[in-house]
């Protein structure tokens, strides 16, 4: 057997065991929580009323209560998705779970042209073994897309070192650029990098700066336009956030993965390690590659059985079976629904799938007053008599009834007058 065969083969049994991770037991794994029926339901929208506003962004908020917005390209790519699987979103999380392994293929390929075999093949191993790849494999996210990104960047910045001339690739740049800003506002720190790097190499400076420019305007061509139409209101509110930020009057909080797009670069460092490791003495390169594996293998991010995104118990199959109890049960046409086990008291999940789904339109999220019957979703220790959130607190007092609904450690309730 040649090299180039047993090289191929490996490969071959690199994506199989990654793919295997990522896809085993998918159905109950896969994490459907208010973020992704909240991305479902903008898009969903689309097709009733087209928009150049993305969905809000819940974890950001200005102190005066303003909530800034993603890009839209997101919420308008997810609408053929919606159309072609009729609004299920499984096959919908299939798809950004193949994202995830068509983002490893490429980082691949890219690390293979640029740092040759061995280096491209340890990335691999990072990538595909890699707790949070395998976690954001499961749900259906815009910053999904940010390493993909991450990626095309490295690429598209070693053809514009090898061919300086050549202007496209400032311009596809800036295309990512404002595509990057619209999925993540914490891209713009590496918009900036990206725009003095390909303003270095570039050998027609005064046009790169240019055509960067243009990319961006057609990266972000929805926010720009929206901006224009209605008083600059993405530019307004991220201001004020981050005069807020700075002042102390809200928390900006920041995690790994507003930072995604930095991933594959975290795993080439690795791979140079490792690569270094393996000039020096073939097997030490075993040492961290068995570390990293057992270490991801054991992270809280990945269980086999269900999903670790969301609050335990709670997956799709549960989600739909509550949807369907509720509409079998006939609603009237004013009714509600509430979840009580996180921070979602508006029940975007069961609110997706009643609607789309199982064809129950609930009143909207600000109508839990003028309703004739509010569906609950609760733990059991829920003390549903005594309501501490808004949603119930606005129908209260009700008379309580419970569903049939067979699943440990939570009750769903029927509220009515």
């Amino acid at each position: 057997m040649n090299r180039t065969r047993s090289f191929l083969i490996l490969i071959i049994v690199l994506f199989a065991i990654g793919a295997f991770l990522r896809l085993y037991n998918f159905e109950n794994r896969l994490i459907f929580g208010p973020e992704q029926a909240i991305s479902l339901l903008t898009s969903a929208s689309y097709l009733e009323k087209p928009s150049l506003l993305g969905e809000v962004n819940l974890q950001r908020a200005t102190s005066t209560g303003l909530n800034p917005y993603h890009g839209a390209y997101f919420n308008y790519l997810l609408v053929p998705l919606i159309v072609i699987f009729k609004y299920n979103p499984l096959p919908i999380t299939y798809v950004f779970a193949f994202l995830n392994l068509f983002t490893a293929l490429l980082f691949f390929f890219v690390t293979k042209k640029i740092f040759g075999k061995v280096t491209a093949v340890f990335a691999l191993i990072y990538f595909l073994f890699s707790s949070k790849m395998i976690h954001h494999s499961l749900f259906i996210w815009n910053l999904n897309f940010l390493p993909l990104l991450g990626v095309l960047v490295l690429w598209i910045f070693i053809n514009l070192y090898k061919k300086r001339q050549k202007i496209i690739y400032p311009f596809w740049l800036g295309v990512i650029g404002g595509v990057g800003f619209g999925l993540q506002y914490l891209f713009f720190p590496f918009i900036l990098l990206i725009f003095i790097l390909s303003i270095l190499f570039s050998k027609k400076k005064i046009q790169a700066v240019s055509v960067f420019f243009i990319g961006i305007i057609f990266g972000a061509l929805t926010m720009v336009i929206f901006d224009l139409r209605h008083d600059f209101y993405y530019t307004r509110t991220l201001w004020l956030y981050l005069l807020d930020v700075i002042n102390h009057r809200v928390v900006g909080g920041i995690h790994y993965y507003d930072f995604m797009y930095l991933i594959p670069y975290l795993f080439l460092f690795y791979a140079g390690v490792t690569t270094l490791l393996y000039k020096i003495r073939k097997p030490l390169c075993i040492i961290p590659l068995v570390a990293f594996i057992l270490v991801n293998m054991n992270s809280p991010l990945i269980n086999f059985n269900s999903s670790t995104g969301i609050v335990p118990g709670i997956n799709l199959p549960v989600l739909e079976s509550a949807s369907s109890i509720i509409s079998k049960a006939n609603p009237p046409s004013r009714f509600n629904v509430a979840t009580l086990w996180d921070f979602d008291t508006q029940a975007h999940q069961l609110r997706y799938l009643l609607t789309y789904i199982y064809n129950k339109k609930p009143q909207p999220v600000d109508e839990y007053t003028n309703i004739d019957a509010l569906y609950a979703f609760a733990p059991e220790t829920y003390d549903i008599k005594n309501p501490k959130v808004y949603e119930l607190m606005s129908y209260y007092p009700y008379k309580i009834s419970e569903m049939g609904l067979t699943v440990p450690n939570f009750r769903l309730y029927k509220l009515t007058k």
